[in-house]
């Protein structure tokens, strides 16, 4: 099932993404190479709640990347322990 989010918050130290959804709270991504992503920007991905390496796409930016999926259906009150802030 394909799904989609906004970038929420970056933790560039640790190359760290949170990507809000609009049915169940942020994915966790951990960027594996340089990926010009900004907080904002539109993000796809085919493999709905899979976890490991996957692909993401950035919409607004026309771009895609390998990322490694840590977490899905994080809440809001997690988030700085999940992005390792």
């Amino acid at each position: 099932m394909r799904r989609s989010g906004t970038i929420a918050v970056i933790n560039p130290d640790r190359a760290m993404v949170a990507i809000a959804t609009e049915d169940d709270g942020f994915t966790i991504i951990e960027l594996l190479s340089e990926w010009n992503i900004e907080v904002g920007d539109s993000i796809e991905w085919a493999n709905g709640h899979g976890l490991g390496d996957e692909t993401y796409e950035n919409v607004t930016k026309g771009s895609s990347a390998k990322v490694y999926v840590q977490n899905h259906a994080v809440s809001e009150s997690s988030l700085r322990e999940q992005l390792l802030f």
